[in-house]
């Protein structure tokens, strides 16, 4: 795959958003019916994207690989809270924000950015194994992700109920089904297949439609963010490819870890953050800026880098 098709693909995706942002414009999409359309997105089409790639996955990637992956994910998760920590505590931002630039850094847009993305370079085979990657995902979102917005504060909460949703469910049934090399009929495959590739195009509206509500002039407020940003589109791609490199000998996993840390941060963390602290306007801005640079960022890496 050569530059241009990887900005083609981006355009592509770029060109939805932006849809999805003059449709908010126009008043058909608000902030309810992105509440609506999120979790549609998060409860029904993710879901049954993540189980089809599962039902249709090719017999190339063993067992001992998806085991392998899920350790990684791990690792993977623990290397981001630690290198969040370092970078805070490195260019010294203390305070309330200290919390919402480490998930800045920790939580990446697997679903709404990173299954998109992936399907166009690798195929939809490539979701379930990306999938399972990220099975440690909500863990650290609802354990280490309130510790930090909290800090600091009496009664600090965790509800371990919080870090079981549907995509974390899915990604287990694709694990039964694929150690247990389960078979459904083809039917089966088709629905899970057709409502899974809604995913894709209405992520990208969802994403479009969040950013039109932001309020222009915070953008330009907090130097921070920038420096955040950087670090997580471009520093750190390249330390976890070169990471990847040293302990592993499989390119497409090197791909899976790579892309993970490249992709913008999460919209997640504004539901924690407005949760948990009151200042979802920060981690709003965080979203938008990291969403933005990283329609240029992603070609950049996956080109240098993966091709």
């Amino acid at each position: 795959m050569n530059i241009v098709e990887i900005f083609t693909i981006m355009i592509v995706l770029f060109s939805m958003i932006l849809l999805g942002y003059f449709i908010n414009k126009l008043k058909i999409l608000d902030k309810n019916t992105n509440n609506k359309l999120s979790e549609l997105i998060l409860k029904i089409t993710t879901p049954a994207l993540i189980i089809n790639s599962a039902l249709g996955q090719s017999p190339s990637i063993s067992r001992k690989e998806i085991i392998t992956i899920l350790l990684l994910g791990i690792g993977l998760y623990l290397f981001l809270i630690v290198f969040g920590r370092l970078i805070v505590t490195v260019f010294q931002m203390k305070g309330e924000n200290s919390g919402i630039y480490q998930l800045m850094i920790i939580i990446a847009n697997t679903g709404f950015i990173g299954y998109p993305v992936l399907s166009a370079l690798y195929g939809n085979s490539s979701i379930f194994p990306f999938s399972i990657l990220h099975i440690p995902f909500n863990v650290v979102l609802f354990s280490y992700g309130i510790y930090i917005t909290q800090k600091g504060k009496e009664n600090i909460k965790f509800d371990i109920k919080s870090a079981v949703n549907p995509c974390v469910i899915a990604a287990l049934i694709s694990l039964l089904i694929f150690l247990l090399e389960i078979r459904v009929p083809e039917i089966f495959n088709r629905i899970f297949g057709l409502i899974g590739e809604t995913t894709i195009p209405l992520s990208m509206l969802l994403i479009g439609s969040f950013l039109a509500s932001i309020n222009i002039k915070d953008i330009f407020i907090d130097f921070k963010i920038y420096i955040i940003s950087i670090i997580k589109l471009l520093v750190l791609p390249f330390i976890m490819y070169f990471l990847s490199k040293l302990i592993i000998d499989n390119n497409l996993i090197i791909a899976y870890l790579t892309l993970s840390v490249a992709l913008p941060t999460g919209p997640s963390i504004m539901i924690m953050v407005n949760q948990y602290s009151k200042n979802e306007d920060k981690a709003a801005v965080g979203v938008f800026i990291t969403t933005i640079l990283s329609i240029v960022t992603i070609p950049l890496i996956i080109y240098i880098l993966l091709v």
